[in-house]
């Protein structure tokens, strides 16, 4: 009698998280100004030169008539005629990403007179030239006859679809109990995969959390029992590690919106048993992925690891992350999955709350989304 209260009180619980849920998904994050992480670009740079290279075209100003002055005028006004997307653009919708921030390389394409242009963003050297504003170098090329120019534009990234999937794996419910305020300081929902086994009998760490967690706004998949490599166990093994494991959680009002493969190991077969009962299925690497809407309806995609044995030196992590960002951002309907575990200074499978608290505002600042599992399942049915 007392078990069936106590669910009867979980389901309760469950139907007001689940509205939570959807007006955490709604919500984007409000502007701000963006904290001076960059070199800053001076406004009215006092080279004449550069003035008249990077001279940004005035709001009322006519778009010209000839072909290459058209194609600068439209790039600098951030027009649609110029559709942004990666040099490699298979990789996103393949899922097999980047290795390295080098090799990504955002580029446009317009056919302007019956000539064929193509620009080069550097968002590498991108800067901050004031309130909410970046200064971003680019490269154009007429394909056609060969005349080319370098030169830059001022962008203000804008409310749209382009988000962070963020996600913790294992069992450091200490940890993340800690960083509950921090996310709510940047308006942040994460997917924590919680690992370990539900008891009726009994309230145990995992369901303390998992209750927790939903109450702050958060998602929740699953990581198993054990954490076992499953490419090396039973068939009868791996059902009792996720399906059946995971339905029991289910029954007591708990809900999981994914599953993550322990190590990110997995096999084909692995992901049709596992479909029916998890809208989407996690894998994990170290490559840069980015997500676009043809990836998310497959429901199995790969999340970029950012522990800290991925990222020994600061330098680096602070630059690729700002990178990868601001390149999600500035193509527009992109998003970035994310995977760590521990949340502490002295840990290799962790990232340290430094470096979180430094991609939740950045993130924020380039006005991202902050998207959970949960959020997906309604960005994929169109709501």
């Amino acid at each position: 009698m007392i078990i069936g209260l106590r669910h009867k009180h979980v389901h309760t619980l469950l139907l007001i998280f689940l509205a939570v849920f959807i007006m955490s998904c709604a919500t984007r994050p409000p502007p701000v100004v963006i904290e001076p992480e960059l070199p800053v670009l001076p406004i009215e740079p006092a080279d004449p030169v550069v003035i008249t290279i990077y001279r940004p075209f005035l709001l009322d100003e006519e778009e010209p008539a000839e072909p290459f002055e058209r194609a600068l005028w439209n790039i600098k006004m951030n027009t649609q005629l110029f559709e942004r997307y990666f040099k490699e653009g298979a990789a996103v919708a393949a899922g097999r990403g980047f290795a390295g921030t080098e090799n990504i390389i955002v580029r446009g394409r317009a056919f302007i007179g019956g000539n064929e242009f193509r620009v080069t963003y550097d968002l590498a050297n991108a800067a901050i030239a004031g309130r909410n504003i970046f200064y971003i170098p680019f490269f154009l090329e007429n394909l056609t006859n060969g005349v080319s120019r370098h030169a830059g534009l001022l962008w203000s990234p804008m409310d749209e679809q382009s988000g962070i999937l963020l996600s913790f794996d294992d069992e450091y419910w200490d940890a993340w109990r800690r960083n509950f305020d921090l996310f709510d300081r940047y308006g942040a929902r994460v997917t924590f995969f919680v690992q370990g086994r539900f008891e009726p009998e009994a309230l145990t760490e995992v369901e303390l959390f998992s209750l927790e967690a939903l109450d702050r706004g958060h998602d929740l998949g699953f990581h198993t029992i054990n954490h076992q490599d499953l490419r090396r166990v039973s068939r009868e093994t791996f059902y009792a590690e996720t399906i059946e494991a995971a339905e029991v959680f289910l029954q007591a009002g708990i809900p999981f919106s994914s599953f993550a493969f322990p190590f990110g190991f997995s096999e084909p077969w692995m992901h049709e048993s596992l479909a029916p009962f998890f809208p989407f299925i996690r894998g994990y690497g170290r490559n840069i992925r980015f997500l676009d809407t043809r990836s998310i309806s497959r429901g199995y995609f790969v999340s970029t690891a950012i522990d800290n044995i991925v990222f020994p030196d600061e330098t680096r992590f602070r630059n690729d992350i700002r990178l990868i960002l601001l390149a999600a951002k500035f193509i527009g309907n992109i998003i970035v999955p994310f995977t760590t575990h521990d949340i502490a200074d002295a840990v290799q499978w962790g990232i340290t709350p430094g470096r979180l608290e430094f991609l939740l505002r950045t993130a924020r600042d380039l006005r991202l989304n902050f998207y959970t599992y949960h959020c997906l399942i309604l960005l994929s049915e169109g709501k």
